[in-house]
This record gives structure tokens, C-alpha cells and sequence, in this order.
């Protein structure tokens, strides 16, 4: 195979990477050589590996999945992204090669998803180790000045993304390849965050999910190995069935509902998409968990 590389090198007067050929149905084979690994394509141009701008592994994804909208600059890949404009799908979490692994071994949540609030806070020390969830490509991994501190998001196999924010440090590279358990950062408390925890968040196609409606938090282990994608797991349509609600009586105030409801009067006007400012009508029905 190196006498086909160096071939190669003498026929090709430039590298000819085309976009397309990222795909991993256009790979013919990778070859060695001193200068590192060089992938080599059914069309005869190459490419060093190290020069790839998205890291793929052939076998787990033969659909282009990992490329699609793959950015290294920015948290979100796609603009104004809702649940209405996504297709029904099934997501495979688990397979006998890709494994799940908790992002952190304890497991006391602190805060939960909200409509305000798109992910779980899940307590931790400084210091303490933060693992990617599934098998995927590190798609974004530095400090985000929007809030989350030191940020690592994951694409994985599936189209999932796993956030990982408030990070004391980050362990890996932007187009990293990673297995479930492995190391991703060191917990901290950066960007805007009251203390030391895990911000940790499941998205598809930029829209948040519920970490909850796939992993047990008590046990420790998934839910179910495979996902359905519907309008009806992204929130607010979510968690009906846990969902709480009050009728609204005289002398009720958002203030109020919100302090006994132990939520916030943001929370329950995005929910319910109101205004601070709203008149609450005798008898209307409000969301307000």
C-alpha cells in the first residue's frame, strides 16, 4: 500500500478534496506512511487524516450523518430549528458496539429540564472527571462566552449532540473521535454558573431533549435502546404525563403560582406563552410544571 501512496503522490500534482468525499462510502482505504495517516478515495485523490475537517468512522456511520452541518466554531449548527420541521424518526442509542456510559458517576440532579433551562445540573467537585455519553466526534470543545463556560459538545452516531458546560478544563480536540466512558473534560464551575456542577444536555438537530426520557437517573442506565423522534419528546409537548397544572382563582398572581410551585414566572409565561403583563382570567388553565 505505500508504493500506491507514493503513485499516488507522483500522478496528483494537488490534493483533490471535494466535499462529497467525505462521505464514507466514497473511502477506498488509509494507508501509512512517515508523514502520518493518509485516506485514499474511490476517485484516486488522497488527503492526510490529520487535514480531514471531520474525523469519521466508517463503520458506525455509513449515512453522513456526523458531517451534516458539522461546524467547530459555534454551539448551534442550524438557525431557528423547531420540533414541527423535524421528521419522525428512530434513534438507536445503544448497539453492540456503541455503548452508553453516565457523564459523571453520581447522579444527584440539582436542577432539572425546563423550558428555561435545556438540560440537567448534575452535581460534582471540581476536578472530578466528565465522560462522553456515546460513541461520537468532538464537534465543539472550548470556552463559550454565552454562558456555559468551558463547553464540549459530542455528535454521535445516532444525530444526538451531548453538551458537557461549566467545565474546569477540556481533554479533547474539535474532530476527536470518542468512545462511551471516555474522558471529555474535568468538572468546574465556569461561565455563568453558582457552583461547582455538570450542565449536561441531549439535543437533535439543535432541539433539546429531555436527558430523562432516555436515561434513569436512578439506576443509572438507559430507559430504552431505541428512541423514537417525535413531535411529542421535544418540550414543551413533552412530559404530559408529569406535566402540572392550575386553574387559575381569583387573587392569583404569577408571583404567587411561581413561589408555590417552587418554579419562576419566566418559566411558567414560556410555557404557557404569556406575558409578565398577562391578565390571568378566572378559570383559566395554566402550566406551571
Amino acid at each position: 500500500m505505500k508504493r500506491l501512496f507514493y503513485f499516488l503522490s507522483l500522478i496528483l500534482l494537488f490534493p483533490l478534496f471535494l466535499s462529497s468525499q467525505v462521505n464514507p462510502s466514497n473511502i477506498l482505504d488509509t494507508v501509512e506512511t512517515k508523514k502520518g495517516k493518509v485516506i485514499l478515495y474511490k476517485n484516486y485523490a488522497w488527503i492526510f487524516l490529520a487535514d480531514v475537517p471531520l474525523i469519521l468512522d466508517i463503520e458506525k456511520d455509513s449515512t453522513g450523518i456526523i458531517e451534516d452541518g458539522w461546524v467547530n466554531d459555534r454551539v448551534r449548527y442550524l438557525k431557528y430549528m423547531k420540533p414541527d420541521s423535524i421528521q419522525d424518526t428512530v434513534l438507536y442509542l445503544i448497539t453492540e458496539k456503541m455503548k452508553f456510559c453516565m457523564p459523571i458517576p453520581m447522579k444527584h440532579l440539582i436542577r432539572g429540564f425546563m423550558y428555561t433551562h435545556k438540560g440537567l445540573d448534575l452535581r460534582l467537585k471540581t476536578g472530578d472527571t466528565v465522560s462522553a455519553v456515546f460513541d461520537g466526534v468532538v464537534r465543539y470543545a472550548r470556552y463559550n462566552r454565552g454562558g456555559y463556560g468551558y463547553l464540549v459538545i459530542v455528535r454521535h452516531y445516532n444525530g444526538l449532540e451531548s453538551y458537557y458546560a461549566h467545565l474546569s478544563k477540556v481533554k479533547v480536540n474539535v474532530n476527536q473521535i470518542v468512545n462511551s466512558g471516555d474522558l471529555v473534560g474535568l468538572g468546574g464551575s465556569t461561565g455563568r454558573s453558582r457552583g461547582p456542577h455538570l450542565h449536561f444536555e441531549l439535543r437533535y438537530r439543535d432541539v433539546p431533549i429531555d436527558p430523562r426520557r432516555m436515561i434513569d437517573l436512578d439506576s443509572c442506565r438507559l430507559i430504552t435502546q431505541v428512541f423514537p423522534i417525535r413531535k411529542e419528546v421535544f418540550y414543551p409537548y413533552d412530559w404530559d404525563m408529569n406535566a402540572v397544572y392550575h386553574k387559575i382563582k381569583s387573587g392569583d398572581t404569577l408571583g404567587e403560582l411561581a413561589m408555590k410551585y417552587r418554579t419562576s414566572i419566566r418559566e411558567i409565561c414560556a410555557m404557557n406563552k404569556i406575558r409578565s403583563t398577562t391578565l390571568l382570567r378566572i378559570g383559566r388553565v395554566l402550566r406551571v410544571r
